[in-house]
C-alpha cells in the first residue's frame, strides 16, 4: 500500500468513526483516564532490522507499514514488540474495531542507544573472511600495491606477498584485480 492510499485508507477510517458515533473514541469518558499509546521503531545492531515497540494499546490491531498489514499480538499490558527487515518504511498501529481508543498511532523512529556504533569499525572488530569488508580491504591494499609497483617499473606487474598475512580467498581476489587496475592504468597512461 502506497502513502496515498494509506491516507486514503485511514482517513476513511476517521470519517467512519465519526459518522458511527465514534467522537467518543478521541475523548475518554469524564474521570476515567486512558494512557496514551505510543509506538516507536529502533534499528537493530549494525542496521540489519528494525524493532518495533508498542504501550497502550488493546487489541486487536495491525500494523501497516505501506505496503501490507499485519495482525499484532497485543499482550495483557498493552505492549507489543515486533522485529521487521524494511527498515526505511513509516509503521502504523491500526485499529481493527471502530469503538476502540486510538485509531491509529503512527510509529516514531528513534535511535539506537543500546549499540552506538564505532567511530572506526575496521579497528574495533575483526574482519568475517569473504565480507564486504574483508574484499573492500583487499581492494584498497591492491590498489596502492598496483601504483606502487607501477611508479617503480611498468615492466614487472604487482605480485600479493601471502607470506605472514591471513587473509581469505575473496580478499586476495579482490586484491589481485585492484592492483591490476591500478597497475594499468598508471603505465597505459604514460
Amino acid at each position: 500500500m502506497y502513502r496515498r492510499t494509506r491516507c486514503a485508507v485511514v482517513t476513511s477510517l476517521l470519517v467512519s468513526a465519526v459518522v458511527c458515533g465514534g467522537a467518543v473514541v478521541f475523548a475518554p469518558a469524564a474521570g476515567a483516564a486512558v494512557p496514551a499509546a505510543s509506538c516507536t521503531v529502533t534499528p537493530g545492531p549494525n542496521d540489519t532490522y528494525v524493532v518495533i515497540t508498542g504501550e497502550g494499546f488493546t487489541g486487536p490491531r495491525k500494523l501497516n507499514d505501506g505496503e501490507s498489514t499485519v495482525d499484532l499480538a497485543i499482550g495483557p499490558d498493552g505492549t507489543f514488540r515486533v522485529q521487521r527487515f524494511q527498515k526505511n518504511v513509516d509503521y502504523t498501529v491500526l485499529a481493527v474495531n471502530e469503538d476502540q481508543s486510538f485509531i491509529f498511532v503512527n510509529c516514531k523512529k528513534v535511535g539506537s542507544a543500546a549499540t552506538p556504533k564505532p567511530q572506526n569499525p575496521q579497528s574495533t572488530s575483526p574482519v568475517q573472511p569473504g565480507s564486504r569488508r574483508d574484499i573492500a580491504q583487499g581492494r584498497e591494499a591492491g590498489s596502492q600495491a598496483g601504483a606502487a609497483a607501477a611508479k617503480k617499473s611498468c615492466e614487472t606487474k604487482p605480485v600479493a606477498d601471502k607470506s605472514g598475512q591471513q587473509h581469505s580467498d575473496a580478499y586476495w581476489q579482490a586484491w589481485t584485480q585492484a592492483a591490476n587496475r591500478a597497475f594499468n592504468r598508471i603505465c597505459n597512461g604514460r
